[in-house]
């Protein structure tokens, strides 16, 4: 297998470099910085997995994730990150992303990752995964939000959720807005999609 390492931390690419090389059988082809540079490196050279970190300069790698997933389908991406909130987990997985791997995990960990994920499974950190599973105060709907979200899924007009819940329909707007934002969908359809969705996975 033929792994990409993207971090703007040089001693990150190295470090994890070191790792693949004495702890697997598969091959580092190349470093890069940052998005546009692992876009660019795929695109002239064979790559199966990238290990992808989230927060770089010039092009950030859930950006690059999804461009590179839409050119290059077949190549694996794990996320390489110190991050472990919903809001990043979420927009990594919506753009296509394989895995998740914390740069704190144990060392048996990543390599059980990088494994898992060649062989074809996704695979989010444990650590992670209860971060994603708790969705942490930062990016939780308020009551009104998710008042909102009810109305919106159950098929609501903005003029009539702004009589249902009595506020104004500038209200209204700016709580989609913020819903959006938190749960980083791109209009009201997804707003309802999400909202049964997640009715019937509890």
């Amino acid at each position: 297998m033929n792994i990409l390492i993207v971090d703007d931390d040089t001693l990150i690419t190295e470090s994890f470099a070191i790792i693949v090389k004495r702890h697997t059988n598969h091959r580092v082809v190349g470093q890069c910085h940052n998005g546009q540079e692992a876009i660019a490196f795929v695109s002239k050279h064979a790559c199966d997995l990238i290990l992808m970190d989230i927060r770089m300069p010039a092009m950030d790698g859930i950006s690059a994730c999804a461009r590179i997933k839409k050119s290059h389908p077949a190549i694996k991406i794990i996320m390489l990150t110190t991050f472990k909130d919903f809001k990043h987990i979420h927009q990594a997985l919506h753009a296509g992303a394989n895995g998740y791997l914390l740069k704190s995990d144990a060392l048996e960990d990543q390599i059980h990752t990088i494994e898992s994920v060649f062989s074809g499974q996704a695979i989010i950190s444990e650590e992670a995964l209860n971060a994603y599973t708790k969705r942490d105060a930062e990016t939780l709907l308020t009551n009104r939000e998710n008042d909102c979200m009810e109305l919106i899924a159950n098929g609501y007009s903005n003029k009539e959720i702004a009589g249902r819940l009595y506020i104004g329909e500038g209200t209204v707007r700016n709580t989609i807005s913020v819903i959006l934002d938190k749960l980083d969908l791109r209009d009201r359809t997804q707003i309802a999609i999400y909202y049964w969705q997640s009715k019937h996975e509890s």
